[in-house]
């Protein structure tokens, strides 16, 4: 854990509470990056202010929508959070309905003290998520705290306590009924991680991975961990086997992320279909796909050759006919982004020249082109016309 300090505008509102006759702690997650030296999206103020006093307090502060416990009080250090204690009338008691114990911290304001009862300290030092009571009654109480705990173990690299592990699969059949943003957003910060493999493995052993994408295969962690860091792309390599449509949309995930993921999975085995084309078909269906989607395609098969151990020669055909295409297309898109950035048009060409329009005035411009590509700092008027008066020597 790095050196502690409260941001300056955070301190001022907590001392604004202590001024009047409050106590003021900074607890919660934003607490909890502050001590990993991580900048919090937001910090949070819990005191023993009712709701009344704290939103007369601070003129600028506004209810937190769908939150009528808590109050956004604006500063020069982000949104500050303030609420009065969730449970009972001491500090100690919000602590107890925390989630994890690294969430679990409190600093007082006033006295720049800790209050630690659960060890959320000891247990942020050794990267150990760990319930604050119950393993079983923290999912039970908020299922998405199942999610929380994988997501944190995947984009930290923290150990999962094994209560909270054991206790991850009776969020299954509850996952599967509430709203599905939150779902959604800490799917989608799990496969984003630099540990997505595990965080997979995690909800694959829980079962909890069967019940929000069922159909999912063994291998799909670790072929989710040999991809770059896509949404689409990882999407793609974790649903393979499943009805992505279906399990997309479940999710309320985006038509353009459902029909990116859709394409990408829609073309994955078609290498019979791809070997019996001919190179212009290729091309034109590698335009057809874009250089990204084309990319993503042939990452996504090579992490699967390499997962599986096996690639059949119909594959390897077709995996070397799409990297044939795909360096052809990056080609022509960087010929036609030099050309559009070309400093010199097809009239100054034919006005250097003395030529009449025609192929000679195309075959300059791509020869200019392809120059500037190769080297952007000749793209000004007097280091083309150099170039031209070459290329029309040799083409004279």
């Amino acid at each position: 854990m790095s050196e502690f300090s409260v941001p300056s505008a955070v301190a001022q509102i907590g001392q604004k509470l202590v001024a009047a006759g409050h106590a003021s702690f900074l607890v919660g997650p934003g607490l909890r990056d502050l001590l990993c030296g991580i900048a919090p999206s937001h910090l949070e103020l819990s005191t023993d202010a009712p709701l009344r006093a704290i939103l007369d307090r601070f003129s600028s502060g506004v209810l937190i929508e769908n939150r009528s416990h808590a109050v956004m009080v604006p500063s020069p250090a982000g949104p500050v959070e303030v609420s009065p204690f969730r449970a009972g009338a001491q500090v100690e008691d919000d602590l107890a309905h925390r989630d994890f114990t690294v969430n679990a911290i409190a600093f007082d304001i006033a006295s720049r003290k800790w209050l630690d009862p659960h060890g959320g300290r000891a247990d942020l030092g050794s990267g150990l998520i760990r319930a604050v009571r119950s393993a079983r009654d923290c999912v039970d109480e908020d299922p998405i705290r199942a999610l929380r705990g994988v997501r944190l173990a995947a984009t930290r690299g923290w150990e999962i306590d094994s209560d909270f592990e054991s206790a991850l699969s009776r969020a299954r059949t509850a996952l599967a009924e509430i709203p599905r943003e939150p779902v959604r957003r800490e799917l989608v910060a799990i496969l984003l991680s630099r540990g997505a493999a595990r965080g997979l493995e995690q909800l694959e052993r829980s079962g909890i991975a069967s019940t929000l994408a069922p159909g999912t295969t063994a291998d799909s962690s670790a072929l989710v961990d040999r991809l770059d860091c896509d949404l689409e792309l990882r999407l793609a390599g974790w649903l393979r086997g499943t009805r992505i449509r279906t399990v997309l949309q479940r999710l309320r995930f985006s038509r353009p992320t459902i029909d990116r993921v859709d394409l990408l999975l829609r073309f994955h085995y078609s290498d019979r279909e791809i070997n019996a084309m001919t190179p212009a078909a290729i091309a034109r269906f590698a335009r057809r796909v874009g250089t990204r989607n084309l990319a993503a395609l042939i990452a996504l098969r090579e992490a699967e050759a390499k997962t599986t151990g096996d690639e059949p020669e119909a594959a390897r055909s077709a995996l070397h006919r799409l990297q044939g295409s795909l360096t052809s297309l990056r080609e022509s898109e960087r010929t036609a982004s030099a050309r559009s950035q070309l400093r010199f048009s097809g009239d100054d060409v034919i006005a250097y020249l003395g030529c009449e329009p025609g192929p000679r005035v195309g075959r300059a411009i791509a020869y200019l082109s392809e120059c500037i590509r190769r080297n952007p700092d000749l793209n000004s008027p007097d280091a083309l016309r150099e170039l031209l008066r070459d290329w029309a020597d040799e083409t004279a």
